[in-house]
């Protein structure tokens, strides 16, 4: 029988752990038959509204001003659950809401067993996109308003039961087998994802420990066994990793144990007497008998193999990057493609060349202006194409609609400039103003992006994209991409609207849609 209940979570700021409302559907025999939608405070750590998510789902603080706090609601949630198999789109999302949630107050994971069906729609079907909303058109239905918890409860039940149906199957499990998933388990100090299953098995390269190690080194000697799954390299590579700094990797947690290192596992959790990992039990059991075992991160651990103290202060991605107190030595961009890559062997990056400046030293030239009719001396010197005196710099200049705001150097440097229309600020190289006038188009990119997003979205009539682009949006935006975000040019700010930005890197300051922003500067080197 299909019976599971679905589950949607939403946010109120960019921390997963911070819960604003549940929404739950409770199926039998692949049929709805119960529902409840709650509104929740978050933790009080993380209890705050970030303006982009309320845009999204349309909760804010005052509406949950009087709801109960996330340790009461939790109680409520598993209640509901009860035996049922949880089952969600994007499952690792709502899941991870739970178990970050439960970090902030310090409570130990329930235990819970879930699916996921964006990873099932991911086997089972090929579209341009997997967002819930496009999945459950591609199956012919319809789903509520997209961010209500409880519309995108039922929109999980009705991709569930297409896929069955085109499966031929009539129970949860059944499903997951056919799509080759499995079904995954939270428990309190435990969690395994619902991923696809893949072929073959645990391959681990020979251990050969260095005896030239430092025996200085903190692990040097030392018997290290690992449990969880560790996000920065694979079980084989650390195992590998820990013989090249002399320490001696087990498989199994044994009176010889002196280290346990801990992957994907809830640090509330990591005391005797929990309910964790076989691995992690043993050791406990072992410290209680008087055995000398230490119960370390995976943050510990790198910080470990890379010469550092444990009580320095640098998280794990600056210590993989080399960059935590030393120059770098590796910078892996992508832990996920590199985990199977020893630390020695990951890409040493080459430190980029610094941007071209903005603006030269003017060339002195006895070159006269190219204008009919004008004897003065040009502003730069060229070969085949026309050079042209300050005055009449100026006049191209104006007739691309700016005013420059500091001396002509070269035609190819970028000159600052203010729109004589608009008043943007913004910097342009004069060879670009010569081509815009040759076209007959004003130069500055504010005005032109504001026209064209305004004439497509007339166009577009009553399905045209008219939600506000919000100020911390396009700010991180931004910032992720190397800019200083200057501020929005339009009020308010709409899809394809232009923004003003400027460059960390060379401080160019220009007008580009938040598309355009995501390619990053011109000065950025290109991979």
């Amino acid at each position: 029988m299909l019976n599971f209940t679905a589950i949607d979570f939403e946010t109120a700021n960019s921390y997963r752990g911070s819960p604003c409302a549940v929404g739950l559907v409770r199926v039998r025999d692949g049929k709805p038959v119960d529902e409840r939608r709650w509104l929740i405070r978050p933790p009080e750590p993380v209890d705050f509204f970030d303006s982009f998510n309320s845009m999204l789902h349309g909760i804010d603080s005052a509406m949950v001003a009087d709801a109960p706090r996330w340790r009461h609601v939790l109680s409520a949630i598993l209640d509901y659950i009860d035996d049922d198999v949880v089952v969600a789109h994007n499952a690792g999302f709502d899941i991870g809401v739970i178990r970050y949630a439960c970090a902030v107050d310090n409570i130990e994971w329930p235990e819970i067993r879930f699916l996921c069906t964006m990873v099932m729609a991911r086997r089972a079907l090929s579209l341009p996109s997997y967002r819930l909303p496009y999945v459950v058109e591609s199956l012919g239905a319809q789903m509520g308003d997209h961010h209500d918890p409880l519309a995108d409860a039922h929109g999980v039940v009705t991709v569930v039961n297409a896929l069955a149906d085109r499966s031929g199957v009539n129970a949860l499990a059944d499903l997951a087998a056919c799509q080759r998933m499995s079904i995954g388990r939270m428990s309190s100090g435990i969690y395994s994802g619902s991923v696809a299953i893949g072929s073959g098995g645990r391959n681990f390269t020979p251990i050969e420990v260095n005896t030239d190690a430092d025996p200085s080194g903190y692990l040097y000697g030392r018997v290290v066994v690992f449990t969880g799954t560790l996000m920065s390299m694979t079980r084989d590579v650390a195992r590998q990793e820990c013989a090249r700094v002399g320490a001696v990797p087990e498989q199994n947690t044994t009176k010889k144990t002196n280290v346990l290192v801990v992957g994907d596992i809830n640090p509330a959790v990591l005391r005797p007497g929990s309910n964790v990992t076989g691995k992690a039990r043993r050791a406990f059991d072992l410290q209680d008998k008087g055995q000398a075992i230490e119960v370390m991160t995976e943050d510990d651990f790198v910080r470990c193999l890379d010469g550092q103290p444990l009580d320095a202060d640098a998280d794990l991605a600056a210590l993989l990057s080399g960059t935590a107190s030393k120059p770098a030595t590796r910078t892996p961009p992508r832990l996920g493609n590199l985990r199977s890559v020893p630390l020695a062997e990951r890409p040493v990056p080459t430190p980029p060349k610094p941007p071209r400046p903005l603006r030269r030293e003017r060339v002195v030239t006895d070159q006269v202006c190219s204008v009919d009719g004008c004897s003065q001396t040009a502003a730069f010197k060229t070969r085949s194409k026309p050079t042209y005196c300050d005055t009449h710099i100026a006049s191209i200049l104006k007739q691309g609609g700016l005013e420059p705001l500091e001396s002509f150097t070269r035609p190819d440097d970028w000159l600052l400039t203010r729109c004589l229309r608009c008043d943007n600020v913004a910097h342009y190289r004069f060879v670009y103003v010569i081509d815009k006038n040759g076209w007959d188009e004003a130069t500055c990119r504010a005005c032109y992006w504001r026209e064209w997003a305004q004439s497509t979205r007339a166009l577009q009539g009553p399905y045209a994209n008219v939600d506000v682009v919000q100020y911390e949006k396009a700010q991180e935006v931004s910032e992720e991409h190397g800019y200083i975000y200057l501020g929005p040019l339009t009020n308010p700010s709409l899809p394809d609207d232009p923004h003003r930005t400027e460059c960390r890197r060379c401080g160019k300051i220009s007008a580009e849609r938040l598309g355009d922003i995501q390619f990053g500067c011109t000065c950025q080197p290109r991979k």
